[in-house]
């Protein structure tokens, strides 16, 4: 079996042994909102204010977080019964459907800033680093939230634009909060991830770059679902709507404010320090174009053998 297959494999394993509660989807009632359970990185600006706006209870829904460390982890989740929707890169959704699991897209989250936005991604070293461009780092560790996932596919192209060996590069996997303080012990050389996700940091690390800004249209975060859950009723799409209603809100700028209020109330960094770090786009729904561009990437690196068709894999309601 493929490594980058057997690695979902195993989790989607470990998952449905550990799930506690497997079901068939959100449960809906006539009474009541569907209560559905939504895989988290721990505290994303759309869910505070959907859920402290009520957006979530306008569209008749109750999410309940479950706190997740990657896309191969949440699609697990989804798949076992943990969980109802995945929060996952673009990159491990369309892995995952290529292996033959049965998923679909039912919404876009973030997709990257691109020039001339503000860089919200970065290959982040710390302050006092003697590594200074890409090429810096041949031959050194670089810490991503998953291997083989979408930092390290962003990163890889990046590196080898840049006229990086990657075969010489090491990357490891570790949580994003994990990180910046393996980055400041000397443990990792490198770290990619996004501003918003520095905390209070900011000040402690330098960024070489952001490696997204030539990598085109990346679905950095997607919500996926079991094609039964999907077919099951309209949760799926309530849901979508709910997101295009949060992020279209997110967009206006007199909300900035309470947005980050909301955020900081979540992840305890305070509101100011998260409104200054450069965010991605809101992209509540998918553009098939940028998907399939994706898909072509992960040929290029080998890490599909050929582009699956992708056409079933968004439904028409979470299209752009």
């Amino acid at each position: 079996m493929n490594r980058r297959r057997f690695g979902l494999a195993a989790a989607l394993t470990v998952l449905t042994l550990a799930a506690t509660a497997c079901g068939d989807g959100g449960t809906d009632t006539a009474s009541g909102p569907a209560t559905i359970k939504v895989t988290s990185f721990g505290c994303e600006i759309w869910n505070t204010w959907a859920e402290a706006k009520g957006v979530f209870a306008k569209h008749d829904l109750k999410v309940e977080l479950v706190k997740s460390t990657g896309g191969s982890a949440a699609v697990a989740a989804v798949l076992s019964g943990a969980a109802d929707l995945g929060y996952v890169n673009g990159f491990s959704a369309i892995n995952a459907y290529n292996t033959g699991f049965p998923i679909e897209i039912v919404a876009g989250a973030n997709t990257n800033a691109l020039p001339p936005a503000k860089p919200a991604q970065g290959v982040f070293v710390g302050t006092n680093s003697p590594l200074k461009t890409a090429k810096d780092l041949a031959g050194k560790t670089i810490a991503v939230n998953e291997l083989n996932g979408l930092n390290q596919i962003v990163t890889s192209t990046w590196l080898k634009q840049n006229g990086v060996d990657v075969s010489g590069v090491r990357f490891v996997a570790l949580p994003f909060s994990d990180q910046v303080p393996a980055l400041l012990s000397g443990k990792v050389d490198a770290a990619q991830l996004g501003y918003s996700l520095l905390g209070d940091n900011n000040g402690k690390v330098r960024s070489l770059a952001d490696p997204f800004a030539t990598a085109g249209t990346v679905y950095i975060a997607t919500y996926v679902a079991s094609k039964a859950f999907v077919a099951k009723g309209d949760t799926a799409s309530r849901f979508h709507d709910a997101m295009v209603e949060t992020m279209a809100a997110l967009g206006e700028p007199a909300n900035t404010d309470e947005s980050f209020a909301l955020l900081s109330a979540c992840n305890k960094v305070p509101a100011d320090v998260l409104k200054a770090q450069p965010q991605n786009a809101l992209s509540p729904s998918v553009d098939l174009t940028a998907l399939n561009a994706m898909a072509d990437q992960m040929v290029e690196q080998k890490i599909l053998p050929k582009k699956p068709d992708l056409d079933a894999f968004v439904p028409g309601f979470a299209r752009s």
